[in-house]
C-alpha cells in the first residue's frame, strides 16, 4: 500500500486559512482546496483530508469527494463541524476511508490566521488507531487534543456557543441595557470590556463558584426587581436576563437562593393567565 503523508485542506474560510497555516508551520500541508469546482485540478493524495467547509455541505462535498477518488483506502477523511458527528462522512467510508472530525474550540470571526497553540481540539474517530494519529496531529500544530463522543456532539456544541458566539450576544445585550440609560455603544463596551475580561480571566483561574459577585450572589432580590422593572421595556434583553439569573440561581452560589427565584418568576403567572 502506498505510504502517505501531510494534509490538504479543503475550504479556505475563517477556519480553514488558519488550519492551513498551521499545517504549512509544521511542514505537513500538501495541498489548499479553495472549493468543490476546483477539486477536480487536485491530486488530493494526502494522508489526511480535512474539510473544512459548512455543515451544510459536508455530506454531499464527502460524496463528491468519495466519487472523484474512487478508492479512499489508506486515507483519513474529517471534519470541522463541532454539531455534526463523523457519521456525514459515510460516504468516503465506504470508499476505503477512516473517517473522524476535529473541533477547534476557538472563535475564528475572520479571514486573519490565528495560531493553533495552546487551542482544545475536539476529536471524534473511527477508531482508536484512528484517534491516536489525529491526536498527534494536532499536537504536531501545537494544539491540545481531546476525545468525544460522537452522540454527544450536538450538546457539546450548545455548551460551547456560551464559550464566544452567546457570550458576544450577551455583551450586546448589555450594550442594549446600557444605550436605554443613554450610554454610547462604545463607551457601553469600554466599560463592559474589561469587567468581561477580567471575569474570564478569574473563572480561569479560580473556578465558577468563587468568580460569581453581584447582587445575585448577595441575595439582594430587591435589586433584581428594579432590573426587572427597568428592563420590562426591552422585553429581548429581560428574557435573555431572567434565563441567566435563572441558571445563576439555580448553579451558583447566593446568600438567598429562594429568594432570588422568587423574584426572578414574578409576575410570571399573571402574565400567562392575561394571555
Amino acid at each position: 500500500m502506498k505510504t502517505r503523508r501531510g494534509a490538504a485542506v479543503i475550504g479556505l474560510g475563517n477556519w480553514g486559512s488558519s488550519l492551513a497555516a498551521a499545517l504549512a508551520g509544521a511542514g505537513l500541508l500538501l495541498e489548499r482546496v479553495h472549493t468543490r469546482r476546483r477539486m477536480s485540478r487536485s491530486k488530493l493524495d494526502a494522508q489526511v483530508l480535512w474539510l473544512c467547509v459548512p455543515d451544510a455541505a459536508i455530506a454531499t462535498t464527502a460524496e463528491w469527494l468519495a466519487a472523484q477518488r474512487g478508492d479512499l483506502s489508506g486515507q483519513i477523511v474529517v471534519h470541522s463541524s463541532g454539531a455534526l458527528d463523523r457519521g456525514v462522512l459515510a460516504a468516503t467510508e465506504r470508499a476505503g476511508a477512516r473517517t473522524g472530525s476535529v473541533h477547534p474550540m476557538m472563535s475564528f470571526p475572520t479571514r486573519c490566521v490565528i495560531g493553533l497553540k495552546g487551542t482544545h481540539l475536539g476529536v471524534e474517530a473511527a477508531d482508536a488507531a484512528t484517534r491516536k494519529q489525529l491526536f498527534t496531529l494536532v499536537r504536531r500544530l501545537g494544539g491540545r487534543p481531546f476525545a468525544i463522543d460522537g452522540k454527544g456532539k450536538a450538546m457539546y456544541h450548545a455548551g460551547a456557543m456560551f464559550g464566544s458566539p452567546l457570550l458576544v450576544a450577551t455583551l450586546a445585550a448589555g450594550v442594549r441595557a446600557m444605550r436605554a440609560a443613554g450610554i454610547e455603544e462604545e463607551e457601553a463596551l469600554a466599560l463592559l470590556g474589561p469587567m468581561a475580561a477580567a471575569t474570564v480571566a478569574n473563572v480561569q483561574k479560580q473556578g465558577l463558584m468563587r468568580s460569581f459577585s453581584g447582587p445575585l450572589a448577595r441575595g439582594d432580590a430587591a435589586t433584581v426587581k428594579v432590573h426587572r422593572k427597568a428592563l420590562a421595556r426591552h422585553p429581548l434583553v429581560a428574557q435573555t436576563y431572567v434565563a441567566l439569573a435563572g441558571i445563576a440561581a439555580q448553579d451558583l452560589p447566593s446568600s438567598d437562593r429562594r429568594t432570588i427565584q422568587a423574584a426572578l418568576t414574578e409576575g410570571s403567572v399573571e402574565n400567562r393567565r392575561r394571555r
